[in-house]
C-alpha cells in the first residue's frame, strides 16, 4: 500500500505511524525531563556543588544536541522532512534553550569535567548576549517551522547554528 502525503510518499504507512508514535513518546519524555530538571535544580542558588551545576548543564546541552541533530539531518537532506516532527524538535529545543545559563554562572563550573571556559565569568555580559541570541533564534525557529517553508526553515536553522558556534568559539574550551 502506498500513502501519499503533502510532504512525502510512504510505502509502509504502518511503519510510519509506529515511528511517529515513538517520536511523540520521545518528545514527551524530553519535555518531562526538562521540567524535572527545572524543578530539581534549575535555579542558581539550588546547586549545592559546582559539580551538580556542571552535570545539569551537560544534560541540557546533550538534549539540545540530540534535537538539533535531528533537525540538522533534515536540513542537510539526510532525513525526510516531516513538518510535525521538525516542529516538535524545535519546540523542545526552544524550551531547552532557556535552561543551561544559570548553571553556567555557578563559581567553579569552569573546572572539572567540563568544557566551559573561564571567559564566561570575565565576560558575563557578552556570554548573556550569546545565550539570548540562542534563545531568540530557537524561538524564531519554532515559528518558522510551523510555516512548513523548508527554505525559510533551513535559513533560520543556520542562524541558530551560528549562535551556537559563536558561543562555543568564545566560551568553550576545546
Amino acid at each position: 500500500m502506498v500513502k501519499i502525503t503533502k510532504y512525502r510518499v510512504t510505502m509502509n504507512p504502518e511503519r510510519e505511524q509506529q515511528k511517529e508514535a515513538k517520536m511523540k513518546k520521545l518528545v514527551r519524555l524530553s519535555i518531562c525531563l526538562v521540567f524535572v530538571a527545572v524543578a530539581v535544580g534549575g535555579a542558581y542558588a539550588k546547586f549545592a556543588k559546582s559539580e551538580d551545576a556542571i552535570k545539569y548543564r551537560k544534560a541540557v546541552m546533550f538534549l539540545v544536541g540530540q534535537h538539533f541533530g535531528r533537525m540538522g539531518a533534515v536540513v542537510k537532506g539526510k532525513a525526510d522532512y516531516d513538518q510535525q516532527a521538525f516542529n516538535r524538535n524545535a519546540m523542545v529545543m526552544e524550551a531547552l534553550s532557556q535552561l543551561p545559563w544559570e548553571a553556567s554562572m555557578v563559581p567553579g563550573t569552569d573546572k572539572g569535567d567540563t568544557t566551559l571556559n573561564a571567559a564566561v565569568f570575565d565576560k558575563q555580559d557578552e556570554f548573556k548576549a550569546s545565550a539570548q541570541a540562542f534563545e531568540t533564534g530557537a524561538a524564531k525557529l519554532v515559528s518558522v517551522s510551523q510555516s512548513g517553508d523548508l527554505s525559510a526553515i533551513k535559513a533560520q536553522f543556520g542562524e541558530v547554528a551560528k549562535s551556537c558556534k559563536g558561543c562555543h568559539d568564545k566560551f568553550r574550551t576545546k
